[in-house]
């Protein structure tokens, strides 16, 4: 292929999301055209499934890895690797400093929000919940005498002794990392930052994570938390991330691997707050679902991702996607700003049993992941062979056809089961199908219902490897405005991390009140509220050009977004506001920041809520700085009539449908064109997906090849 090396004007852009099952790869020409490839995750070396996936897109575009990696601009690898790292508990070895008389804040807070990541039948047992010690051992947990006040005075000088002390045995006790948070320096970072001098004197070659540095915000324990991932997660996790950059560069790649940060941005993995990566597959399902939305006029969407694992759910909502300030992982509450999105432990890699005590069927959580089923190399039988059985997978076609599947061990496995459900095998496959379709429509359904919203406000999109697949079963009954799935649903949470701008977010914990009155002494408090906000948004645009300048970004060519967290005074929830302005030019400014605060309110809760006589109060701001990025083209293209062409067609095979066997018509997806219908029953295969289309619906691609799926026949 030495014809396309001699061709430097062209640029790719390559994103990868690796999830528990597969590695997905998108590669994205300066035109915007985009090709999809697939590799099982290697999860002892994901340098091979990030090599793998690249070079299986790249073989689809009829190019060779040799080629695209020396012509791509960017590559932005979204894994699990810091997750993993915590699931695994195999970070670094870690020592922590807190302020004296707070040692035993890890235990404090767990056994307080050990309810948390449990569904509510479980939160009424917490007596049976199993609590795992911290990732830091007790003992490598120090206490230092010092007070900063909640306004950010020095009430207790810091006793540097204590410091120095605590250095010199976490260094002896063989530490990778010291992490640092004490009381209220987010207000006063002083004696976090002497105590880092100190630390770097008495054990030179540790790295240190202040709390002040990574989440100056208010809620100690969320800001621990933060030091506790970065520190014992985030530098491990690095060491990977170099890993996969330097096998990167060995193919010829010769920029730095980039990351997709929590809140939807991308950043080099070099970035100071690697934590913020610690989840990234849903949330560039959401990116992607946004951009999706934008091009086909829809301002509500949700967002559904089924993988081998998990069924992963996000929404927009007025063209905005929801930003969390305090995610759940692992059972704490973070400091970590992210897209919101809600997981159940449902795919379509899902394990099934048997009860011991019920006899009932189980499914899930735990799942096969790249081992798929009893058809390949799990040692139990999962719904991967039931969709064997059934008709709806070819065994000679996962993957291409590059991993063959044995419908026979998948036989073996179910029978057993069926018989003891007293029925023949390829109706119990069919009720495990329902079943996990079922739990995964039914969590849906009371996502939106519990914020208020009805179906019938939002087009549909269903995506990742199992998406097309599981799509039938999760909007029965349900009255979705439209429903969209893709040809490329696969990799479509890699699609959408192409979809993310270089990003920075900030937050800073400040203290400003905006009284209900109006005389002189509210006015005075009003025009200290403007100053500490504007000092606020100052002083975050100082870290983002420090940030930029680390990469050689150009901050003045970055689009600044400001926002504010308000609430009513001493309520315990907050707001996010944005603020369209640079900075508050007077009170009248405050007046109108707290006026858009209560149309935001009033969009959650009944006018009557409203508390404007007690005044507002804000207490955290936010900033985030934006670089634009390219992103894939989904272009209209001409339309080839509703029939599909003769190289679409694949011939028939039997299956299972409702308790009744039936023949599938069997297509071809990239075969398929702008225009083109097909009725149920039917089958459309693609090397990295299925969508299986009952006998009572049907499918059309429209200009962009986007695929709705509809009641009835055309």
């Amino acid at each position: 292929m030495t014809d396309q090396v001699a061709a430097p004007r062209e640029r790719n852009w390559v994103a990868l999301d690796a999830g528990g099952t597969m590695t997905d790869a998108v590669i994205v020409s300066a035109q915007g055209e985009f090709g999809v490839g697939k590799y099982l995750t290697n999860k002892q070396d994901e340098s091979i499934s990030f090599i793998g996936s690249i070079a299986d897109a790249a073989k689809l575009r009829g190019q060779e890895l040799s080629y695209v990696l020396p012509h791509s601009e960017v590559i932005v690898y979204a894994g699990t690797i810091m997750l993993n790292t915590l699931l695994s508990k195999t970070g670094s070895n870690v020592g922590l400093l807190l302020t004296q008389g707070f040692e035993d804040y890890l235990l404090m807070e767990k056994a307080e929000g050990g309810w948390l990541g449990y569904p509510y039948a479980d939160r009424l047992h917490t007596v049976t919940h199993h609590h795992d010690d911290p990732v830091i051992p007790r003992d490598r947990v120090y206490g230092v005498q010092g007070r900063i006040d909640l306004f950010g005075q020095v009430a207790v000088p810091l006793r540097e002794d204590d410091v120095r002390a605590a250095a010199r045995e976490l260094a002896a006790a063989g530490v990778e990392a010291i992490g640092v948070m004490f009381l209220f320096s987010h207000m006063n970072p002083e004696h976090e930052q002497r105590a880092a001098k100190i630390i770097a004197e008495e054990a030179p070659g540790v790295s240190v994570v202040l709390s002040s540095a990574m989440a100056p915000t208010h809620k100690e324990y969320t800001r621990l938390a933060s030091v506790v991932a970065q520190s014992y997660a985030g530098e491990r996790a690095r060491k990977h991330f170099r890993s996969v950059e330097a096998k990167a560069r060995e193919d010829g790649f010769n920029r730095e691997v980039s990351t997709l940060l929590a809140h939807g941005g991308t950043v080099p993995v070099d970035t100071p707050r690697l934590y913020e990566s610690y989840v990234s597959g849903p949330v560039g399902g959401v990116l992607g679902g946004h951009y999706i939305g934008e091009i086909i006029g829809s301002d509500n969407v949700v967002c559904c991702d089924i993988g081998g694992t998990s069924f992963d759910v996000g929404i927009v909502r007025d063209g905005t996607i929801p930003i969390t300030r305090e995610p759940t992982l692992l059972s704490f509450r973070t400091n970590i700003p992210m897209i919101h999105t809600e997981s159940i432990g449902a795919g379509m890699g899902s394990e099934l049993g048997i009860h011991p005590l019920t006899g009932k069927l189980t499914i899930g959580p735990r799942s096969a992941g790249s081992d798929v089923g009893r058809c390949l190399n799990w040692p139990n039988p999962t719904i991967t062979d039931c969709h064997l059985l059934l008709g709806y997978l070819d065994p000679n076609n996962f993957l291409g056809g590059d991993v063959p599947l044995d419908p026979d061990a998948a036989r073996a496995a179910l029978e057993p089961m069926a018989k003891h459900f007293k029925t023949d095998v390829l109706e119990f496959c069919e009720r495990a199908h329902q079943l996990v379709t079922e739990s995964m429509r039914e969590f849906l359904a009371n996502m939106l219902r519990g914020r208020g919203y009805t179906t019938q406000e939002y087009s549909m999109l269903m995506y990742g490897g199992g998406g097309p697949l599981g799509l039938s079963g999760v909007v029965d009954g349900l009255d979705f405005k439209e429903i969209i799935t893709f040809p490329f649903a696969a990799v479509f949470s890699a699609f959408g991390v192409l979809c993310a701008p270089r990003r920075y977010r900030y937050h800073q914990a400040t203290i400003a009140a905006c009284p209900a009155g109006d005389d002189d002494p509210s006015r005075a408090v009003k025009g200290a509220a403007v100053e500490a906000i504007n000092a606020a948004w100052a002083s975050l645009e100082e870290r983002a050009r420090a940030d930029f300048a680390l990469h050689g970004w150009d901050f003045d060519s970055a689009t600044l977004t400001r926002s504010a967290y308000v609430r009513f005074t001493n309520q315990l929830s907050d707001f996010e506001v944005p603020w369209d302005g640079e900075r508050l030019e007077s009170i009248e400014d405050l007046h109108e920041l707290m006026r858009s605060y209560e149309r935001v309110y009033t969009s959650i809760y009944p006018k009557q809520a409203l508390y404007s006589e007690v005044g507002y109060q804000i207490l955290e701001l936010a900033l985030s700085a934006d670089l634009a990025t390219p992103k894939p083209a989904v272009p209209i293209l001409e339309l080839r009539g509703r029939t599909p062409p003769s190289s679409a067609v694949k011939g028939r095979r039997p299956g299972h449908w409702r308790g009744t066997d039936i023949t599938f018509d069997i297509y071809e997806m990239d075969e398929l064109q702008a225009g083109n219908v097909i009725n149920g029953p039917a089958v459309i295969e693609h090397p990295a997906t299925t969508l299986l289309i009952p006998p009572t619906h049907h499918v059309e691609f429209d200009s962009r090849r986007l695929i709705h799926y509809r009641a009835g026949l055309a």
